[in-house]
């Protein structure tokens, strides 16, 4: 398994698929089937001690049953336990799911099994809603923001839409700023860092400090491979307006000052990366 593992991440590294270090994250939300698998998903509520994921894995593994995209995570509902979901790959499998269940029933770190076949598409069918932390939230493919953004352009206006989606900006990154400082306790330094951590995690961007002086409230911040710079295509101009919003309301909050920010730079028009300079 972790020699598989280096084999996957050497190729990343090869193919140019990631940015930087960082290896790209396929969500748990639909798969991919290669010819000849037969896919199916399941679900286990497991006590929250160490070694329960293994014991889970090895029933799988001893029927032959190959893991493919999965998570694990923590729910209220279950306050003393984890749940682990998982697609399996069971084309090859040498027991019967209903053998491989009763087996996973007998553990005495299972609590719950749920098993079901995604049918007519292997989108994951088992859980709803998605949060991301303690926050219900939705996945948008970036085309979905140029739709929106194509129809809104056209409705005000290119100069309208611009005002409009930095003001929007502007009030989810202050309210960004202020939700991560009370959650985390952070403030200054800390909570810049926490904003390159929270795009990264995201999938909005890869940020970068290029400059900051908390004393004169300004800064200057690099952002590569911006969703919203990607989404736009290829333009004249800059276009990152709401990224543009998000910073200036954010770092608002960290200055305890209003600034606002302006784009330098945009991947968009041909520049290597998204630039802003807040002030």
């Amino acid at each position: 398994m972790v020699h598989k593992l280096l084999e996957v991440i050497d190729s990343i590294l090869k193919t140019g698929m990631c940015v930087g270090m960082f290896i790209p994250k396929r969500l748990y939300s639909v798969d991919v089937v290669r010819p000849g698998e037969q896919l199916h998903q399941i679900c286990i509520v497991l006590r929250d001690v160490p070694g329960a994921l293994a014991k889970a894995a090895r029933v799988l593994a001893d029927a032959n049953i190959n893991i493919k995209t999965s998570s694990s995570f923590f729910v209220t509902e279950y306050p003393n336990a984890g749940v682990w979901s998982s697609f399996i790959d069971v084309s090859n499998a040498t027991k019967s799911l209903e053998d491989v269940e009763a087996e996973l029933r007998k553990l005495d770190v299972v609590l719950e099994v749920i098993l079901k076949e995604p049918k007519p598409a292997p989108f994951e069918s088992i859980h709803f809603p998605i949060f991301h932390g303690n926050t219900r939230a939705i996945i948008m493919p970036r085309g979905m923001f140029w739709a929106l953004w194509n129809a809104f352009e056209k409705i005000f206006a290119h100069s309208g839409l611009v005002v409009v989606l930095y003001n929007a900006g502007k009030r989810i990154g202050q309210h960004a700023a202020n939700r991560i400082s009370e959650v985390f306790g952070l403030k200054g330094k800390e909570l810049i860092e926490a904003l390159a951590q929270a795009g990264q995690a995201t999938g909005w961007a890869i940020t970068e400090i290029k400059e900051i002086d908390l004393n004169r409230a300004s800064a200057t911040i690099i952002v590569k491979d911006c969703f919203e710079a990607v989404a736009w295509r290829e333009k004249p101009y800059t276009v990152c307006h709401w990224t543009r919003g998000y910073l200036a309301g954010y770092l608002s909050v960290v200055f305890n000052k209003q600034v606002e920010a302006k784009e330098t730079k945009c991947l968009a028009k041909g520049d290597e990366y998204c630039e802003f300079v807040i002030k």
